[in-house]
C-alpha cells in the first residue's frame, strides 16, 4: 500500500484594465516580464503524450528555480462546523492551511488545492514559492474532496455540490484572512488554485463579485475542468482501459512497475520517489502505455476512495461502511479500502452524492447536480472578468476538443494554452512558472 501512495502522489495526479497573458498555441512562445528572462534558450518541454506529461511531470533541469525558504509555517483554524470526527478519521484533524508570509505589507494570494490535495501538497508548495519570489504573502487551502476538509469545514461533507463546496471554501477563506489580522499586513487579494481547485476558483470569482468581500485583483485558473463530472468519467474510462481487472489486479501491477523502476535504478540502492527517476524509468523503456495510463486513472481512483469513504462515514450513508458497523481507530479498513476503490465516479454520484442530496428535506436533481458542477453555466462572467486567466494544455485528459475550444474562445487572450503538457504536467516548467509569475506582477 505504500508503494501505491507513493507513487500515485507523483501523477498529481470586477473593474477593468485587468492583466493579460500570452495566448499561446506553441511551446516557444512566452509571456513579457518574468517570462522574457532567458525564456528563449529554454529546451521546449520534452514529453508529447499527455499521460506520459502527467505522469513524469518536469524534468528537473527544466524546472524553474524558486527560494528554498518562504518564510512557511502551518497555521491551524478552529473548525468552521460543528462535527463530531469519526474514530477512523482522527488523522485528518485538525483544520490547517499553509501560509508563506511576506515580512512586509504585500498582497495575499489564494490557492486552492486539487482533487483529494491537502493544503501541504507539494503543488501548494510549488505555487507557494512562486507567488512568494515575486512578493506576496500566500495561503493554500485544501481541496473540498480532501477529508480535512470534510471534516472541519464543510457544511455539507458530501463533497461534488460546486455551490456549496464554493460556499464552504469562500467561508474558509475569511476565517483565514481573520486569523491573519494583526500578523500579516495584507494590501490586497488574489486567486489561484489547480485541477479542480481551479473550476472552484473560477466559481469563487464569481461569488465574491456579488458579495464584495476580497476583490480578487488577479485568478488564474490553472488546468481547470471545464465540465467537472465529464472530466472525472474520463479518469473511470482511463482505469479500465488501462487495467484490466480492477483492483484484483493492482497488486501484481503495482509489483511489477516497483519491481522495473527497482531494476532500472540499480539493484541494492534505495528507491527514490521523483520526477527524475519516473523520467530516468521512462528512458530506459520501463513504462509502456498501458503503465502510464493506469497511473494516471489510478492517482484519480485513489483520491475518489479517500472522499467516498469519509463521506460515507461522517453521514452514516451504509453504501460502503454498513451503518451498524462503529469503526474504531485501529481496525481493519481493507474490506472498506476494496468497497471504496471499486466505486466509479459514476457511482459516486448515484450512491452517495444524489441521495445526500435528496434526504433530511433536501430535493436537488441528479441534472442540477451535474450542471452547477459547468463552467459554460458562467460563460458570461468568465468572458468579462478582465481579472481572470487560465492557463492549460491543449493535450490535457480532464479536457476534449470541444472544452478547449470553449476555454480560448471564453477567454481570449486571457488564455495560455500549450500543446503539450498533459494536466499540470508542466506546472514547474520554467516557461509556465515565469509566466504565472508575470501574470501575477502585472
Amino acid at each position: 500500500m505504500a508503494g501505491l501512495l507513493l507513487l500515485l502522489a507523483l501523477a498529481g495526479c470586477a473593474t477593468q484594465g485587468g492583466p493579460s497573458v500570452a495566448n499561446s498555441d506553441t511551446d516557444a512562445s512566452s509571456s513579457a516580464g518574468h517570462a522574457t528572462a532567458g525564456d528563449h534558450q529554454v529546451k521546449p518541454y520534452p514529453f508529447k503524450n499527455a499521460l506520459t506529461a502527467t505522469v513524469l511531470g518536469t524534468p528537473d533541469g527544466l524546472k524553474a528555480q524558486l527560494p528554498k525558504k518562504a518564510n512557511f509555517s502551518i497555521r491551524t483554524l478552529k473548525p468552521l462546523v460543528d462535527r463530531k470526527t469519526p474514530p477512523t478519521l482522527r488523522y485528518a484533524r485538525p483544520l490547517q492551511y499553509l501560509l508563506a508570509a511576506q515580512d512586509h505589507p504585500a498582497p495575499l494570494a489564494f490557492v486552492i488545492a486539487g482533487t483529494g490535495d491537502s493544503a501541504l501538497s507539494s503543488k501548494c508548495v510549488l505555487l507557494s514559492r512562486a507567488l512568494y519570489q515575486v512578493g506576496y504573502s500566500v495561503a493554500c487551502l485544501p481541496s473540498p474532496t480532501s477529508v480535512t476538509f470534510m471534516l472541519g469545514a464543510a457544511k455539507y461533507p458530501v463533497p461534488g455540490r460546486m455551490k456549496t463546496d464554493v460556499a464552504d471554501l469562500y467561508r474558509m477563506m475569511q476565517a483565514v484572512r481573520d486569523d491573519l489580522s494583526g500578523d500579516v499586513d495584507i494590501t490586497g487579494y488574489s486567486l489561484t488554485g489547480w485541477s479542480l481547485g481551479a473550476t472552484q476558483a473560477a466559481f469563487l470569482a464569481k461569488l465574491d463579485q456579488q458579495r464584495g468581500v476580497f476583490g480578487f485583483q488577479h485568478v488564474l485558473l490553472l488546468n481547470p475542468a471545464v465540465n467537472v463530472w465529464d472530466s472525472v468519467d474520463r479518469m473511470d474510462v482511463l482505469l479500465k482501459r488501462n487495467l484490466p481487472g480492477g483492483f484484483d489486479a493492482l497488486p501484481n501491477f503495482l509489483a511489477e512497475v516497483l519491481g522495473n523502476i527497482q531494476q532500472s535504478e540499480g539493484q541494492g540502492q534505495p528507491l527514490r520517489f521523483n520526477e527524475d527517476v519516473l523520467y530516468r524509468a521512462y528512458e530506459n523503456g520501463t513504462f509502456d502505455k498501458k503503465d502510464i495510463g493506469a497511473i494516471v486513472g489510478l492517482a484519480f481512483r485513489l483520491s475518489l476512495a479517500n472522499m467516498a469513504f469519509a463521506a460515507d462515514v461522517i453521514t452514516h450513508s451504509d453504501v460502503i461502511v454498513p451503518e451498524n458497523v462503529k469503526l474504531g481507530p485501529y481496525d481493519s479498513l481493507g474490506v472498506y479500502f476494496r468497497r471504496s476503490f471499486r466505486m466509479s465516479f459514476s457511482d459516486y454520484i448515484n450512491q452517495l452524492l444524489v441521495p445526500y442530496w435528496n434526504r433530511d428535506g433536501r430535493h436537488v436533481s441528479k441534472s442540477e447536480l451535474i450542471s452547477e458542477a459547468d463552467m459554460h453555466t458562467i460563460a458570461p462572467f468568465l468572458a468579462s472578468d478582465k481579472h481572470m486567466a487560465v492557463f492549460t494544455n491543449a493535450d490535457d485528459p480532464i479536457l476534449d476538443a470541444d472544452e478547449v475550444g470553449f476555454l480560448r474562445r471564453t477567454f481570449g487572450n486571457r488564455a495560455r494554452i500549450r500543446p503539450h503538457g498533459g494536466h499540470l504536467g508542466n506546472l514547474s516548467y520554467k516557461k509556465t512558472i515565469h509566466a504565472l509569475q508575470d501574470y501575477f506582477t502585472q
